[in-house]
């Protein structure tokens, strides 16, 4: 770990934007996140994408993807009647 407030983290994917992309993170009660959600927005649609933090002890540490999730209209609220 270092002293600052953030660390060095490399995010490793099946698609472009997370092919071996550096960035920096914060640390959560002084520790590393175990899990990193990424909101990226394509077009009309959020894409939701989680990334599982690798086994590796040395920064840049790797997170592996885990999961994607599509928001497509973020804005919009279901109609339920009371």
């Amino acid at each position: 770990m270092n002293a600052g407030p953030t660390y060095r983290a490399v995010l490793y994917g099946p698609n472009v934007i997370a092919a071996g992309t550096e960035v920096d993170l914060d640390y959560v009660d002084g520790e590393y996140q175990d899990i990193v959600v990424i909101e990226a927005v394509e077009g009309d649609d959020t894409i939701i994408r989680s990334y599982r933090k690798g086994h590796e002890t040395e920064e840049p540490i790797p997170y592996r993807f885990v999961e994607e999730s599509v928001d497509e209209d973020p804005g919009e609220q279901p109609d339920v009647p009371n």
